[in-house]
């Protein structure tokens, strides 16, 4: 049997038995796929949601899918890992959200500060994030998750303030002797993580004196000096596999 496409519904429901595809995803099913009736489809709302069936029927705009089962919660890991990110220039902040949703991470909050590039106002705030939203929900698609990442994009303090109760870690080069896996050592996989990760440049003193003071500890990431997007994913990835995410 062929493997089963994974397409996005946001409102989809976990007892629907006939679902209706419409839009951007059914013209990629329809067109690019060039799937047919009886083709093996799973349906996702980002929020956990996954629907299992086969294409019912075709429409003039749309495919109906019969829907078999359901689960909830598929390929998430069991910690809350939060990404606290600095605004990067150009097209990384894409790469950072694919890669970020690719490692399970559940939140990724960009931020601007002193040494990150202008703030840009409301509207080109709110086409940023639309464009990143799109392209975390086909990261999801692509490594089978079912939950899309929350992303928002405030100023530095209120990144801070996102943290809440998780275990708050920030990446500093000037940290010697607390790497980032001897930060994770002590954690349960049920401990939220909140990583913050600086600009190019680093964070200032004095914004690392801010994120200590409500509770974040420093970490290293070893000898080498990493650029912004490169030291996010690295770190992703170890708080992953230390806490069981992967392997």
């Amino acid at each position: 049997m062929a493997k089963a496409r994974r397409f996005f519904v946001e409102d989809i429901q976990i007892d629907q038995e006939r679902v209706e595809l419409c839009g951007e995803e059914f013209i990629h099913l329809k067109k690019v796929l060039r799937l047919e009736i009886g083709s093996p489809v799973i349906l996702l709302n980002g929020k956990g949601l996954e629907l299992t069936g086969v294409i019912e029927e075709f429409g003039k705009d749309s495919a109906w899918v019969l829907v078999s089962s359901s689960r909830e919660r598929v390929g998430e890991s069991r910690t809350a890992v939060t990404l606290l990110q600095a605004l990067v220039k150009g097209d990384k902040p894409e790469l950072i959200v694919q890669k970020a949703t690719e490692l399970g991470v559940m939140r990724i909050v960009f931020y601007t500060n002193e040494r990150t590039v202008p703030s840009p106002d409301a509207e080109k705030v709110a086409g940023k994030l639309e464009r990143l939203r799109r392209i975390a929900v086909e990261a999801v698609k692509q490594c089978e998750r079912t939950v899309v990442p929350s992303l928002d994009m405030v100023e530095y303090g209120e990144a801070l303030a996102r943290c809440g109760e998780d275990r708050g870690v920030i990446l500093y080069e000037g940290e010697t002797k607390n790497s980032l896996k001897k930060s994770l050592s002590f954690l349960s996989p049920e401990t939220g993580v909140c990583l913050l990760v600086g600009p190019e440049g680093g964070l200032t003193d004095e914004e690392v004196d801010r994120a200590v003071a409500v509770g974040f500890k420093k970490a290293g990431l070893g000898r080498r000096v990493l650029r912004s997007e490169t030291a996010a994913i690295a770190a992703l990835a170890i708080v992953q596999y230390e806490l069981g995410g992967l392997g």
